[in-house]
């Protein structure tokens, strides 16, 4: 979104509009955090994302309304070729992992180089280990997704979906730092 777009002025009060992209394998949380945090439920039964889901979230910070379009993108393979557009104009990205299932992790650096094809390099971003109610089938540990978080410059949060552990943190964190890229304050 260019600048121009970003910044609404209604009755005085001037709202910015962000657009972050929720990425990552299928099956690892990110309709499900996106549900946590907008709506306050959880759905047992995984239901895939066809194509990608936009849900906006308001949110206030630092005396400043943000509008977050978040754009929950489906992590099957044969959507791949739909990911330009929708990655196209985001201004944030939050890369989610299910802690319990190793190719989900590894499969992170295809997804952040992805979004770096896409124009998303320089983008604030943010890793989730996603699932920490499931520890006891812990496949990541807190030392690999640190390592990895530093590799890729975002700050690490472990979730989970489920108990809402964390969940309006990472969505706190995000806007903080779209609004710290930005210089809005």
């Amino acid at each position: 979104m260019s600048k121009e777009n970003e910044d609404i002025i209604f009755q005085g009060k001037t709202e910015h509009i962000f657009k972050v992209v929720i990425i990552g394998d299928p099956a690892v949380g990110k309709t499900s955090l996106l549900t946590k945090y907008s709506s306050k439920q959880f759905q047992e039964k995984y239901l895939p994302t066809i194509g990608t889901n936009i849900t906006k979230v308001k949110m206030d910070i630092e005396n400043t309304e943000l509008n977050l379009m978040m754009w929950d993108i489906a992590g099957q393979s044969h959507f791949y070729m739909l990911h330009k557009p929708y990655f196209n104009g985001g201004n944030a990205m939050m890369l989610v992992f299910d802690i319990t299932r190793t190719s989900t992790y590894s499969n992170i650096n295809n997804w952040y180089n992805t979004a770096v094809k896409y124009g998303l390099s320089r983008v604030p971003r943010i890793l989730i280990g996603n699932k920490i109610d499931l520890n006891n089938e812990r496949k990541i540990t807190r030392a690999h997704a640190q390592h990895l978080s530093d590799k890729l410059n975002a700050p690490y949060f472990e979730t989970s979906a489920k108990t809402g552990e964390n969940v309006n943190e990472v969505f706190q964190k995000i806007g903080e730092l779209l609004l710290k890229s930005q210089n809005i304050s």
